[in-house]
């Protein structure tokens, strides 16, 4: 098995002596790479860049977010991740994510492809302090689907926990193979399944607020979805499509009504 690249990346956001959102630490070693900083509607725009073409057999990735009291910060990429063809063993990549009380984090990576062959770990720890803001999306491709692959890479596990407030409000566990009933049941839905997840929290939306019946209203023939509440501070979001175009719209519109409903205004990613 190759030995691979071991990268890590290491972000804190904080105010600085004007109120304004700042990096104060930063650190990131190959194949991760942070873009310049830039300030959009009061929030600090991080873009997390590989410059390689992907991640490798072997890959392993370490990373460490977190937002102080007073920080907001918006972390993204500006174009999809990839994972390649892999012999023996895995590419993997764990991140932490901390929002202490009075801060503010999105997360909203492009879309994640697997490509033939790719076999691929991820793990994720969200740590939401009371009074904490978050929203946190990911999105996955069924691979290189306009090259012909679909559903051709060999395994996914994904695991993501949510911490509110000290106490574990969501458990996510899932493994993606090709030719078990973990594909067959996406496939039921759309052939070529588009997957979106994403958690919300935030003491300022209540169940009352029309946005969470608005977003039940965004479902269409080719994009479905869903929204409950956690156990404890916030909501989870699941969206299914028939392609990357469905899973963009309705991303987006999600976004917009959340940011709506929180009665700020939304950074750009500069996506369409």
């Amino acid at each position: 098995m190759s030995r691979g690249l071991s990268g890590h990346l290491e972000l804190v956001c904080a105010p600085d002596n004007r109120g304004v959102s700042v990096l104060r630490h930063q650190s990131f070693r190959a194949p991760m790479h942070v873009s310049k900083p830039h300030l959009d509607a009061d929030a600090l725009v991080v873009n997390v860049i590989n410059p390689t073409a992907g991640l490798l057999e072997g890959d392993r990735v370490e990373s460490r977010v977190e937002v102080e009291s007073g920080g907001r910060l918006v972390l993204t990429t500006p174009s999809a991740s990839r994972a390649h063809r892999m012999h023996e063993g895995f590419a993997e990549l764990r991140q932490e994510l901390t929002v202490r009380s009075g801060g503010f984090l999105e997360f909203w990576p492009e879309l994640f492809i697997p490509q033939g062959g790719a076999r691929f770990r991820q793990k994720t720890t969200i740590n939401v302090e009371d009074g904490g803001e978050l929203l946190f999306f990911e999105s996955l491709a069924p691979g290189r689907v306009a090259a012909g692959e679909s559903f051709a890479f060999r395994e996914l596990e994904w695991a993501t926990d949510v911490r509110f407030a000290g106490a574990l409000v969501a458990r996510e566990r899932y493994r993606i193979s090709p030719g078990d009933e973990s594909v067959r049941t996406l496939q039921r839905a759309f052939t070529e399944a588009y997957y979106a997840s994403g958690f919300i929290v935030t003491p300022k939306l209540t169940d009352k607020l029309p946005c969470w019946q608005q977003l039940h209203e965004l479902q269409t023939k080719d994009a479905w979805i869903g929204c409950g509440r956690l156990a404890a501070g916030g909501w989870v979001v699941k969206i299914l499509a028939c392609g990357s175009i469905d899973l963009r719209r309705t991303l987006q519109s999600v976004r917009s009504l959340i940011y709506s409903a929180l009665g700020v205004a939304m950074p750009s990613v500069r996506r369409t």
